[in-house]
């Protein structure tokens, strides 16, 4: 099941890419891989000494490279499905086939992003409120700037956007705050995907391995 579920991903990443159109793909694709990569961990944590093992090497690059061209497949077909969203907004021709081969969650950011592109039109273009996201437009609006109102005004916290990496734990550490504002508590031996820059300073001091895959 290993070999297959992972050349299936790759082959079908291999032919979003060749084809350029949004594909059909099983409703249970990500649940698959992601129940697959749980049992992979399971095993790696089931090794004795899974840090010493070929065994455990062979796991921690199984698990990545599932991981990675899955994370692959879905930034190709956003990018479809936002080329489709702008191509309907334009009133170019859009292939209905294409839109039926998306999944639930992805129809819906698809009408979500038609809606973004033409509120933002019809408030930047013509000048007139519209209420994105659903959302009223008096929620979008900054009613007073703070140069108006002559008090500074302190800046809304905002989360940090970061790429993330796939790591393996090599030793214990306490607790900690991730850049993307989550706290992670990791042991040795885990292996998670941490946002890059944590990642970075893990490795730094040999707390971490940044686990580098080959395409």
């Amino acid at each position: 099941m290993a070999t297959d579920l992972l050349e299936k991903l790759r082959q079908m990443l291999l032919d979003m890419h060749h084809s350029g159109r949004l594909s059909h793909i099983e409703p249970g694709l990500y649940d698959d891989a992601r129940a697959y990569v749980e049992k992979l961990k399971a095993d790696y944590y089931g090794l004795k000494n899974p840090l010493e093992s070929r065994a455990g090497s062979l796991l921690i690059e199984e698990i990545g490279s599932v991981t990675e061209t899955v994370q692959e497949i879905f930034a190709v077909r956003t990018r479809q499905i936002l080329d489709l969203a702008f191509q309907q907004v334009e009133g170019q021709y859009t292939d209905k086939e294409e839109t039926r081969k998306m999944l639930p969650a992805e129809r819906a950011m698809y009408g979500q992003i038609v809606d973004a592109i033409e509120g933002c039109r019809e408030a930047l273009v013509h000048g007139e409120d519209y209420p994105f996201g659903g959302g009223t437009a008096a929620a979008l609006r900054i009613e007073e700037t703070p140069e108006a109102s002559g008090t500074p005004a302190a800046a809304a916290p905002r989360p940090v956007q970061s790429p993330y990496a796939l790591v393996h734990i090599r030793s214990n550490m306490e607790s900690f705050m991730g850049v993307d504002g989550r706290t992670y508590a990791l042991e040795r031996g885990d292996i998670v995907t941490l946002p890059e820059n944590n990642a970075d300073v893990l490795c730094e001091h040999d707390i971490a391995l940044n686990i580098r895959l080959n395409k």
